[in-house]
């Protein structure tokens, strides 16, 4: 892994920032603009980057490119100055929830059945895939546990373990490491291996809701939603069934009912 002491590691929370331009450089269309430090996430291990601005000038996306980490632009800031930066903190929130909650699911999946994520993804949904294969009502248990620990609002720890403390850790990694290890550890839900950005503790995620649950190649992938996003999905929801519920002059989570009558009819 990388070495893992940019600022968006030592401060997650942090909103808005000061820093040095090192470069500017035009390529194509865009600005290439590198800080010598900086809060903006780059797109990585399934985490959509950061956006937002520096000086006013717009982000659209945030690279790491051997060291460096490279904001794209469509106009320049000029290099060898001091700039202000400004994060969408709702985006990066958003993510920080996201990335939280599918760490406990995958951990509670790994501990239950033994499967492993094999694959995942953040963007209007998370989608998450499986080495192994469960039905809804199994995911449903999942999604209970997952949000009992969410409400137990336990710290999330990071950590740097030692070569030697590692070999002795029982951690998720989908991939063999070196150099230095960042761990993410849940209480009674996961220890993993990530480079992502989390919240501080379990109760900051608020929810999470398992969506679809489908067999794909030798496993299964899931959708689901965490924090502000799932609140949003299940009050659309709820929209839904008490429009449907007026239509059919019936009590709200009683409609299907109603509509199992008017298809007998």
């Amino acid at each position: 892994m990388e070495e893992m002491n940019e600022l968006f590691y030592r401060e997650p929370y942090t909103k808005e920032f000061d820093a040095h331009v090192t470069a500017c450089r035009k390529a194509d269309a865009h600005y290439e603009i590198v800080l010598d430090d900086t809060a903006f996430y780059p797109e990585g291990g399934g985490q959509p980057c950061d956006t937002g601005t520096i000086n006013g000038v717009s982000i659209y996306d945030v690279k790491r490119n051997g060291s460096e980490i490279v904001h794209y632009s469509e106009q320049p800031v000029e290099q060898g100055t001091s700039v202000h930066c400004v994060l969408d903190w709702q985006k990066r929130f958003d993510h920080m929830q996201a990335h939280s909650g599918e760490h406990l699911v995958s951990g509670l999946i790994h501990q239950k059945y033994g499967f492993e994520n094999v694959g995942f993804h953040m963007g209007e949904m998370i989608q998450v895939d499986f080495n192994g294969s469960l039905g809804f009502d199994q995911m449903r248990e999942i999604e209970n546990q997952t949000n009992e620990i969410i409400w137990k609002n336990e710290p999330i720890q990071i950590t740097y373990p030692t070569k030697e403390e590692l070999a002795q850790l029982d951690y998720r990694s989908k991939k063999e490491l070196t150099g230095r290890v960042r761990i993410v550890t849940i209480p009674d839900g996961d220890v993993c291996a990530c480079c992502g950005t989390h919240t501080a503790t379990t109760g900051e995620i608020g929810m999470v809701r398992i969506l679809t649950c489908e067999k794909h190649k030798n496993g299964i992938r899931v959708q689901m939603l965490a924090g502000r996003t799932a609140l949003l999905y299940d009050q659309k929801v709820f929209d839904q069934d008490h429009a449907i519920s007026g239509l059919l002059s019936a009590k709200m989570l009683e409609t299907s009912e109603s509509v199992k009558g008017l298809q007998q009819q």
